[in-house]
């Protein structure tokens, strides 16, 4: 159910920014380490905006609803133990071509078992990837 609601609400996709193991490049060769990433997709996913930005400092905060199925298959995709794992682990989420941090997680249950999880989100310093 939570997956339909989603989906009516835009559903977008979102892409969850992981490292990777580095490998054994020719510039690891030579001493330079290179960094990876993957980004990995969770859909359905409905993104908004929380708050305007008051100051010139004060970058704006947005929400990133996500299915928890979608979550679920990416945790057991990479063995983890739980989402809570796989966020804490994450540089951070592209929706749109825009890269945000994630400052914060949440969910809602029913029956006992998450249905949606809502991810709280700013700008990243720089403005897309």
């Amino acid at each position: 159910m939570a997956d339909a609601l989603l989906r009516s609400l835009g559903g977008s996709v979102a892409m969850l920014r992981m490292p990777v193991a580095a490998t054994n490049a020719i510039g690891e060769q030579l001493g330079a380490p290179t960094a990876g990433f993957a980004d990995l997709p969770l859909s359905p996913a409905a993104f908004r905006k929380v708050r305007v930005t008051v100051t010139d400092g004060n970058k704006a905060k947005y929400e990133l609803l996500i299915s928890a199925s979608a979550v679920e298959t990416q945790v057991s995709q990479l063995g983890l133990t739980s989402a809570e794992v796989l966020f804490a682990m994450a540089l951070g989420i592209t929706v749109d071509k825009e890269f945000f941090v994630i400052e914060g997680v949440s969910f809602t249950s029913a029956a006992g078992l998450a249905c949606v999880y809502r991810l709280l989100l700013r700008e990243a310093a720089t403005q897309s990837y």
